[in-house]
């Protein structure tokens, strides 16, 4: 199986309107979401997915880099590739090897496809067969928005609740009472200090 073709494709969601958020010391206005598709296609027909950060840069260096690197290759260890990789183009330029390990998500889904096997038997094997979830959701909101959306997500049978509340201090403290009180001490609760 010889890699055939690998694409990265910017993907952009431009918002109807722009949304304006407040934090700790000030306003996020967010016009669009970004991010990029990796795909790479093999000769026997086989089509392996990653996901990448949206940016032009990024998509200029895996299309005029890591993509001709790639092309022709067999792919029988992704992990030979890479460390090829590292020691050819990528040798002297951190940014062309991140590059590379954006696509190289896409290379490991493939490869698992040939063998019929999910992603986690060939990246070191399962651990464990079950995993508890958490929502994860809590951006740019007022301390009540909070923990009406932490009950919310309890509600639905998550065991846990993640946010990012950069309101600072003494407003996150607040925050995360009130969730404690919403939620009760059954669920778990982190808290992305930024």
């Amino acid at each position: 199986m010889h890699i055939r073709r690998v694409q990265a494709f910017l993907l952009s969601y431009p918002f109807p309107e722009p949304l304006r958020l407040p934090f700790y010391g000030g306003e996020r206005t967010i016009l669009k979401r970004d991010a990029m598709l990796i795909r790479v296609e093999t000769s026997n027909g086989l089509v392996g997915y990653g996901p990448g950060p949206g940016s032009e840069r990024v998509q200029h260096a895996i299309q005029s880099v890591v993509a001709p690197f790639l092309e022709g290759l067999a792919l029988a260890d992704p992990d030979a590739l890479r460390v090829k990789f590292e020691t050819g183009p990528g040798a002297k330029d951190i940014e062309l090897v991140k590059a590379y390990c954006i696509v190289d998500v896409a290379l490991w889904d493939v490869f698992a496809k040939k063998h019929g096997v999910p992603l986690s038997e060939v990246v070191g094997g399962r651990m464990r067969d079950r995993i508890r979830l958490y929502g994860s959701a809590g951006m740019y909101q007022g301390p009540e928005k909070y923990a009406e959306e932490a009950a919310a997500i309890a509600g639905l049978g998550f065991r846990g609740y993640k946010m990012r509340p950069a309101l600072g201090p003494d407003e996150d403290i607040r925050t995360v009472e009130l969730i404690r009180e919403a939620v009760g001490p059954a669920v778990d609760l982190m808290i992305d200090a930024h």
